[in-house]
């Protein structure tokens, strides 16, 4: 199956409120050669306020985000659409695309009113390289050189690991440099610790993941926190009685005799507790879940033999009624997401209806004047309201003028963060972050100097 490894650059970190200004790609077989690359910028939506280090970290000047030979952040989410459908089907993949980018990429296909899953459906699978990383830098560690950050600490982050392994990565931050940076170091992890590869890749099949999980026999997860790695052995029990793709696992250290007699109550406070017995895994996140095989050490690090461990993982996963109340427990402990008012964070309120699908296609279709009549017209009050922003900010003369000024006070509302609006960076906020990000770069510097006058033109 081909990959497509992609990256974006962004006006901050918050993948709700943030924005892509860069998207770039390159289409591999499936033995990672470069087939096709894509590039695009755009310009800064008018209610998107940057974060200082944001530009700093990807050099993106003021004059960047307002240059008129860019295209909208609209036309550049369509010409994004078109190239990975004609890619497609494809492994979607890249560096932490999974927890950033994926986030971003959807929140970019709504507010522009596209399929917001289309790297997941239609024969399309995701992975993570970082997964890829985490796992050889855990259980391979000679595989790869792992730097060691200023903190005197271990990291995997891109900008450091590709040049440690012999990537010139000069131009860090630039999507399109940091996608080939993760191609160089896809392909390492392939060449160098091909175990590792060939276990991790089948789990772009959610249906995978739950195999090895609902199995019976012990595996190996590896995961992260605060850049630390823990390798655990674990045991499916459960999953989520509403969303099957969020699996409960019983972490093996745990005596069985201990917990599985425990209450739903106490089972919810099970999956919160350091030292929890019950861990929840995202079956279509590519979990670095593998064999205990390519752990040997995994007795030792977890102070069991592995005949306990089996003993165990056969003990939990015969014990259904167990399961039941942890999918039970899980169903206390993730509820379904609190009613949103603003639109940005109502992604996940469902999928439009055929007649605002099609009406979606109609709006594309169409030149502004039209677009601005169908924005009037989709059932879904999402819909209604993102393709009222598209005109206004495209083509606010096609607007009514009381559609207009409504829209205005919005802007200005969502720039300043006045009546109550919290969603998003305000300006004031960016002016405060730049004091902070002053005080890391030489006096007068002329990157900083241009965003505070950008800022205070506003």
């Amino acid at each position: 199956m081909a990959f497509v490894f992609y990256d974006t650059e962004t006006t901050g970190t918050d993948t709700t409120f943030d924005q892509i200004l860069q998207f770039a790609a390159i289409l591999t077989d499936a033995n990672l050669n470069e087939l096709d690359r894509f590039e695009v910028r755009c310009r800064l939506l008018p209610h998107v306020i940057p974060a200082p280090g944001a530009l700093l970290a990807t050099r993106v000047t003021p004059a960047m985000l307002t240059d008129p030979s860019l295209p909208s952040h609209y036309e550049m989410m369509l010409n994004i659409a078109e190239k990975l459908h004609k890619w497609s089907s494809a492994i979607f993949t890249g560096y932490n695309t999974l927890a950033f980018d994926e986030p971003l990429l959807r929140q970019a296909f709504y507010q522009t009113l596209q399929p917001i899953y289309l790297t997941n459906t239609s024969g399309n699978k995701r992975a993570d390289v970082l997964r890829l990383a985490q796992a050889t830098a855990a259980l391979a560690p000679n595989a790869m050189a792992v730097p060691i950050s200023a903190k005197g600490k271990p990291t995997l982050r891109l900008d450091t690991l590709a040049p440690a392994n012999g990537f010139a990565h000069e131009n860090a931050h630039d999507a399109l440099a940091d996608v080939e940076a993760t191609i160089y170091m896809a392909r390492l992890i392939r060449d160098r610790a091909p175990v590792i590869w060939n276990s991790l890749l089948p789990l772009v099949d959610k249906g995978e993941v739950a195999r090895r999980l609902g199995s019976g026999e012990p595996n190996c997860i590896v995961e992260y926190h605060m850049g630390v790695p823990s390798v655990r052995a674990i045991v499916g029990c459960g999953h989520h009685p509403k969303n099957p793709t969020m699996q409960a696992a019983f972490d093996l250290r745990r005596d069985p005799a201990e917990v599985l007699n425990l209450s739903e109550a106490d089972l919810v406070e099970e999956t919160k507790v350091p030292n929890r017995a019950l861990r929840t895994i995202y079956t279509n996140k590519m979990p670095a879940l593998v064999d205990v095989a390519l752990a040997p050490d995994l007795p030792a690090v977890i102070g069991l033999p592995m005949a306990e461990i089996v003993r165990r993982a056969a003990v939990v996963s015969a014990d259904g009624q167990f399961a039941a109340r942890v999918g039970r427990a899980m169903e206390q402990r993730y509820p379904p997401f609190e009613p949103a008012e603003i639109v940005e964070q109502r992604m996940y309120e469902g999928f439009p209806s055929r007649a605002d699908k099609n009406q979606m296609q109609a709006f594309h279709k169409s030149d502004w004047p039209e677009r601005a009549e169908i924005a009037e017209t989709f059932e879904d009050d999402r819909y209604r309201e993102l393709a009222r922003r598209l005109v206004f900010v495209h083509a606010p003369e096609f607007m009514s003028t009381a559609r207009r000024a409504q829209l205005q006070t919005w802007l200005n509302n969502r720039r300043h963060g006045r009546e109550g609006v919290e969603a998003g960076r305000t300006l004031a906020d960016a002016m405060s972050d730049l004091e902070k990000v002053e005080t890391e770069h030489p006096a007068g510097s002329e990157p900083i100097t241009a965003i505070k006058n950008w800022l205070e033109a506003f």
